[in-house]
């Protein structure tokens, strides 16, 4: 008589948990996810500290954004690999041990470089965390919760970017900027424990696939020089060899990129998922909507500070009442999500979302901050609607074994979205700065006084959050696509 098959880790977790497991595994990887998000605009409220500490211009200063975006967004193209090699609950482990040495070596800075790198670390760990998170969720529950599910997974993404500038304005107000690296810690192990606890191991035989590392290398070196040269052009021409060089070494590496994992037998990334057009759909949402709500992010600390003369910590603040609203609008929409179409709650959230923006858009000094609490809070509101939407849509477009493959890529082109978003937020904040500055005053940024700059910065930020709400607006584009695709697969269901 044959031996019993002895019981695996997961179906002992099944068996001990029951219908909660699902619920304990997707809460511990998104407390995970939240932790390393808080810290990604932690830093935001604290940038002039920084630059005061280390003598930094606003262009250098804005890589522990961007840069902590770019290491997330190549980060996560390993993913996949991850998870099929070692499993779900090893990479959950490596990711967060990733982010607690960042962590720990921006706490310990004593330079701008060694800080940015250790922005750079942070920004691995979560870039990990991020497609794994939405690939379990998505796994773990049966097609008719994901929508709860995913609405769990976007409470993690969007309420640790509210949250997290007001626990760093708290901080740099009352301690120092350098405290903000390590409050992050005891959480990111509390995290740490919980995914050692109840996340699953990998299922099944190994399947020895060998990582890419030349497209990773070459993914890696393209977005660092992309950034880079949208960086440079701030302050020199696209002629400069700053700038131009970057850009032309970034196409080109992505070129390449693109000609190697098209003909690879293991791609760092399945290329071929987007000949589905709703999940190319999904991407270009993803794609416009990061850009929009990490700009935001970028822009609102930074107006508080600038032209409104708040502290850190009343700049962080700003976002606290918005954080709190997701809390109530995500489960929402979770619901809501698999009752009705995913388009109808985009086109909602992106008509509430732009219109809030326009309105912030004639902010000034007088502005009142529950007037501008309340335009925020619209604002994430309609990004509350939005992301779960399209990450639910575009995930339940692929097969169940590519889902983690599809999580990776809508995600990395979502965080490079957001990345270039930053970006180009910082370069028009620069260019409208000495545009006003020479309209208003003839002088350059630097020669104003302060009745001047407060003039130039209040003129800036007028420009700067309409010209994002026109940018989000194209988010309609892929929408419509999604609206008839709906449309054509009704018909047929109906004609069959």
């Amino acid at each position: 008589m044959s031996e019993p098959k002895p019981q695996s880790r997961n179906e002992y977790l099944k068996a001990r948990y029951g219908e909660a497991y699902k619920w304990t595994a997707g809460g511990a990887v998104v407390l995970g996810l939240l932790t390393t998000i808080f810290s990604s605009t932690m830093v935001n409220v604290a940038l002039t500290d920084v630059m005061a500490t280390f003598d930094v211009t606003q262009g250098s200063a804005q890589w522990l954004s961007t840069g902590f975006l770019c290491a997330s967004s190549v980060a996560m193209l390993t993913t996949a690999w991850l998870v099929s090699q070692f499993g779900a609950r090893a990479t959950f482990l490596i990711a967060i041990a990733v982010f607690i040495v960042g962590s720990l070596l921006g706490w310990q800075s004593y330079n701008f470089g060694f800080l940015v790198f250790s922005r750079l670390l942070q920004g691995a760990g979560a870039g990990i965390l991020q497609p794994l998170s939405m690939s379990l969720i998505f796994s773990l529950f049966p097609a008719e919760m994901r929508g709860r599910a995913m609405g769990m997974f976007g409470m993690g993404v969007v309420i640790g970017p509210a949250v997290g500038p007001i626990i760093g304005g708290v901080i740099t107000d009352s301690m120092d900027w350098h405290t903000t690296f390590f409050v992050v810690i005891p959480l990111a192990l509390v995290a740490g424990g919980l995914g050692f606890l109840f996340l699953p191991n990998r299922t099944g035989e190994r399947d020895r696939v060998k990582f890419n590392y030349i497209s990773f290398a070459l993914v890696g070196l393209s977005v660092a020089c992309l950034l880079t040269a949208f960086t440079n052009t701030q302050f020199k021409p696209v002629t400069s060899l700053d700038v131009y060089p970057f850009f032309f070494i970034a196409i080109v590496g992505f070129i390449l990129f693109f000609i190697r994992d098209l003909k690879s037998q293991a791609p760092l990334v399945q290329l071929r998922l987007f000949k589905n057009m709703k999940f190319t759909s999904s991407v270009a949402i993803g794609v416009l909507t990061s850009a929009g709500m990490f700009s935001s992010f970028y822009m609102i600390p930074l107006f508080a500070r600038t032209v409104q003369n708040a502290s850190a910590t009343d700049a962080g603040m700003l976002l606290l009442p918005a954080g709190l609203t997701l809390v109530v609008t995500f489960p929402i929409v979770g619901r809501l999500i698999d009752m009705m179409p995913a388009h109808r709650l985009i086109i909602f959230g992106s008509v509430v979302f732009i219109i809030s923006t326009i309105a912030i858009s004639y902010s000034d000094q007088a502005t009142t901050y529950v007037y501008l609490s309340i335009l925020i809070i619209c604002g994430r509101v309609g990004l509350g609607f939005i992301m779960p939407s399209y990450s639910t849509f575009g995930l339940s477009a692929v097969s169940p074994k590519r889902v983690t493959q599809a999580s990776g890529a809508l995600n990395f082109v979502r965080m490079l979205g957001g990345s270039m978003g930053v970006n180009l937020t910082a370069i028009l904040i620069t260019a409208e700065n000495e545009k006003y500055a020479l309209e208003l005053a003839g002088k350059s940024i630097d020669q104003l006084g302060e009745a001047e700059h407060l003039a130039v910065m209040t003129h800036t930020f007028h420009d700067v959050f309409q010209t994002t709400a026109f940018v989000f607006a194209l988010v309609f584009i892929p929408t419509i696509y999604m609206l008839i695709s709906h449309r054509r697969e009704k018909s047929q269901a109906i004609a069959s």
